[in-house]
């Protein structure tokens, strides 16, 4: 009896004297802050990872549509206008068989994707500007474009003041106005977004003139101004080239 009564008080001491397992409030505090930190450490590079597939997207959108440029003048003989109302369908005087809306012998607009078939916007659903060298958007009863012909080329510009242009022989230029979207007309609503806080991107949509400015991305606050706009143009020696390789030139 007494050797049972010793272990017994051997194991209600053995279980009073365990220890207490689980954290503290300041061992959780400690905790919730290494993982708000590795989770904050994480989401910065996935914002990161996102916009540069966004922007992987609309360069590949734009490669794409300048190809469907090339063949529709392969297929055509000329290039289309642009579009200036919201239907996607190029604007043209069929009388004259000029682009309506000209400025300065360029005519632009936003791109008629209805008529060539291609995106109706870029990723972050404002369609894409376009700009051309008119003369190689008409048709019947105006002539054709030719080996010669002249023009108004759109001028591809390191920024505004366009000082030494990147190239004066383009023939067109097509404009994603980039993530903010600055100026760029809404798919959705048909409307212009608001005005670029900077002259580069203001540049972009103005429709007045043949400058179209391509520079590097430069973030809201830097010295050059905030610019994300993502260009591709079409010089008027590689329209020639691919017209001759399919017997359509001269």
């Amino acid at each position: 009896m007494t050797s049972r009564r010793i272990r017994s008080c051997t194991r209600r001491a053995a279980v009073k004297a365990r220890p207490a397992y689980g954290f503290s409030l300041i061992e959780m505090a400690v905790v919730l802050f290494v993982i708000t930190l590795l989770i904050g450490s994480l989401l910065v590079p996935l914002s990161t990872q996102v916009e540069q597939r966004q922007i992987s997207e609309t360069e590949k959108a734009l490669a794409e549509i300048r190809e469907a440029l090339l063949g529709f003048a392969v297929a055509n003989g000329y290039l289309p206008c642009p579009d200036t109302g919201t239907n996607g369908l190029e604007n043209l005087n069929a009388g004259t068989g000029f682009c309506n809306t000209i400025t300065a012998n360029v005519a632009c607009g936003r791109l008629p994707h209805a008529t060539l078939g291609v995106a109706n916007s870029d990723v972050w659903g404002n369609r894409f500007t376009y700009c051309i060298n008119e003369q190689f958007a008409r048709r019947a009863p105006a002539a054709l474009f030719s080996l010669s012909t002249a023009g108004t080329d759109v001028n591809i510009c390191a920024n505004q003041a366009c000082g030494t242009p990147i190239s004066t022989s383009a023939v067109l230029a097509v404009v994603s106005h980039g993530r903010n979207g600055w100026g760029a007309t809404n798919l959705a609503t048909g409307a212009q977004n608001p005005a670029a806080p900077h002259v580069d991107e203001q540049e972009n949509y103005d429709n007045n003139d043949r400058f179209i400015v391509w520079r590097t991305r430069t973030t809201a606050g830097a010295t050059a101004g905030e610019f994300d706009d993502i260009v591709v143009w079409l010089p008027r020696f590689t329209l020639f080239n691919r017209m001759v390789a399919a017997s359509k030139l001269p």
